[in-house]
């Protein structure tokens, strides 16, 4: 059965902010580094840099070991850089 969320009004809620402030300085690098993605595709790069900067952060939040968060994070960035070349490529019909 599906667990009911919590309704309560003085339930502490978590914002992104808040939540990146708690990373350890690579990580918060790491994590928000995806951001930076409009600035080269405007607002497809604004939308494929949150998609990143999101996992990101789950993936920082992931009790892996330091070299695999690290190997992950970056791999999402790669990622995300790639899938904006690549759909900025198809768009503009190479």
């Amino acid at each position: 059965m599906a667990e009911m969320p919590d309704l309560r009004l003085d339930a502490p809620k978590e914002n992104w902010f808040t939540q990146i402030r708690n990373l350890p300085g690579w990580q918060r690098i790491l994590a928000t580094l995806p951001l930076g993605l409009p600035l080269i595709g405007g607002l497809l790069g604004g939308l494929i840099g949150v998609l990143g900067a999101v996992i990101n952060l789950k993936i920082a939040r992931t009790a892996l070991a330091p070299t695999w968060k690290f190997l992950s994070m970056a791999g999402v960035i790669f990622g995300a850089v790639v899938a904006l070349l690549l759909i900025a490529a198809l768009l503009a019909g190479f």
